[in-house]
């Protein structure tokens, strides 16, 4: 096994002392989202283009089909990319996960590993992550599998089988993974209906809701070691990717559970243990779903309803770390009609068969440093902005623009830009087969810039914010573009 590279990064950390970021590699995206919270803040990235609005998009591409439904990017440095995909069965081009190192300038494959096909092995084929640690290993997690992948040629140094609970390995997935400052890996699984074959995202919505899916287990890693440390089994089905934080010099994953809101302390040594002075009842109200990922964000915690369709707007929660009583909630698309195509193509996909008005299919995103909370819900078509105040959640701004991807914020705190994707026309969101990239002032919702009309992203991924101010940007039919936003030339 080879050492990773030494990047400027990692020499920057060195000599400044302690990573800010631990446990992941110091460059500008290491994680899925960035830190352990998946918060989506990435501080070392940047906005290409100007304030004024006056900017331009340029457009690089790979051949189409080369990376089947590419999901995440994350880097040791400028130059040394790496593309995860494979995980969205639902596309005929997707055999499984796999992991390439990608030359960031011409868009080339500089080596490729299929991690397993399941195309042959009939698994559930699920979007996974891939993320780097602070040894500068690869870890791709994938089905009921953690792989060590070296990133100088792509070899698996290691592969761990991983818990299913009372579920088939066949019908499990985990979908995703943080980790603790410590180097604990800390993930869960969902799970497929037995029997069902539907692949990617469509088994979350298109197999039979009954009989009731088994309980999520919470799952503890040593990735020095790659072995299991520590397993839960959680009360019921957990939807959401586990978000890691640190309250009061603790360790937390945070559990968006249809019992309510709830945190499990993870020791330095993996152990994970219920903290029975935190949770709420239940939050949902008939017709909502449950949703994605708890958020840290300072004192508070923050998410939304309806990571499933919903026959009920959306809610937006924010809950105080130090006392889960204390707790504020909006909806902030109650009001917003929805567009007559969209309606009529979710008229029986929210629970029991009926109407569905709300689909939050990415969570939200969460800037402590400005107070500032970023969410959409597909089906109005909407984007907002809220702030916490002392008294509740507060509208900031609200756009009209149609997503169903995660929102990334670049930039300083000072001068944050918000990067989405936008559904174009008529298009049904999750069935649409183009999307726009729009850059927004993250203060007000302005239009900075915005791409030409581009096939689908990898839906439910996000635009993958990059070096020199550019973003990747990860089609479902397997093209990487590079886009490169800057001022206009006069």
């Amino acid at each position: 096994m080879t050492a990773a590279p030494a990047s400027p990064a990692a020499a920057a950390a060195g000599a400044a002392g302690a990573n800010a970021n631990a446990p992941w590699y110091p460059s500008l995206a290491a994680f899925e989202h960035y830190d352990s919270t998946r918060a989506r803040i990435f501080s070392q990235a940047t906005f290409g283009g100007g304030f004024d609005g006056k900017n331009t998009v340029g457009s690089q591409q790979s051949p189409a089909g080369q990376y089947p439904s590419g999901w995440n990017v994350t880097f040791l440095d400028a130059d040394n990319m790496f593309l995860y995909g494979g995980g969205a069965g639902n596309e005929a081009s997707s055999t499984g996960a796999w992991v390439a190192k990608v030359d960031a300038a011409t868009l080339q494959p500089v080596w490729s590993r299929q991690l397993i096909n399941t195309q042959q092995t009939g698994e559930w084929d699920y979007p996974g992550a891939s993320a780097i640690l602070e040894d500068g290993m690869l870890y791709v997690i994938y089905g009921y599998h953690l792989a060590k992948v070296d990133p100088q040629n792509g070899d698996v140094v290691a592969t761990l089988t991983l818990p299913t609970g009372d579920a088939a390995p066949a019908n499990t997935t985990y979908n995703g993974f943080s980790a603790t400052a410590a180097g604990v890996i800390v993930a869960k699984p969902i799970f497929r209906q037995p029997g069902c074959t539907e692949q990617g995202g469509n088994a979350l919505v298109q197999c039979p809701d009954s009989p009731p899916l088994p309980s999520s287990v919470l799952v503890t890693v040593d990735p020095k070691a790659m072995k299991v440390l520590h397993t839960v089994t959680m009360p019921g089905e957990v939807l959401g990717r586990v978000c890691i934080g640190r309250y009061q010099g603790k360790d937390y994953a945070y559990i968006f559970a249809q019992s309510g809101f709830i945190r499990y302390e993870i020791s330095p040594a993996g152990a994970i243990t219920l903290d029975p002075s935190w949770s709420t009842a239940p939050v949902l109200t008939s017709g909502q779903t449950i949703g994605w990922s708890l958020i840290p964000m300072g004192d508070w915690v923050v998410t939304q309803s309806n990571g499933l369709p919903a026959s009920v707007p959306s809610t937006a929660y924010a809950v105080h770390q130090g006392d889960a009583s204390k707790r504020f909630t909006m909806q902030p698309f109650a009001n917003d009609p929805i567009p007559p195509v969209v309606k009529a193509a979710y008229r029986k996909q929210a629970p029991g068969g009926t109407q569905a008005v709300s689909f939050v299919i990415s969570a939200l995103s969460a800037d402590a440093q400005s107070n500032m909370i970023y969410m959409f819900d597909a089906l109005p078509g909407k984007i907002a902005a809220l702030r916490v105040t002392p008294s509740g959640l507060e509208m900031v701004w609200k756009v009209s623009q149609a997503t169903t991807e995660f929102l990334p914020v670049v930039g300083p705190p000072d001068h944050r830009v918000l990067v989405t994707t936008a559904i174009p026309g008529a298009e049904i969101p999750g069935a649409n087969k183009h999307d726009e990239v729009v850059w927004r002032d993250a203060a007000t919702g302005a239009e900075l810039a915005r791409s030409a009309k581009l096939p689908a992203i990898t839906g439910g991924t996000m635009v993958q914010p990059a070096y020199a101010g550019n973003v990747f940007y990860p089609t479902a039919d397997g093209t990487l573009y590079k886009l490169m936003p800057a001022p206009q030339s006069h």
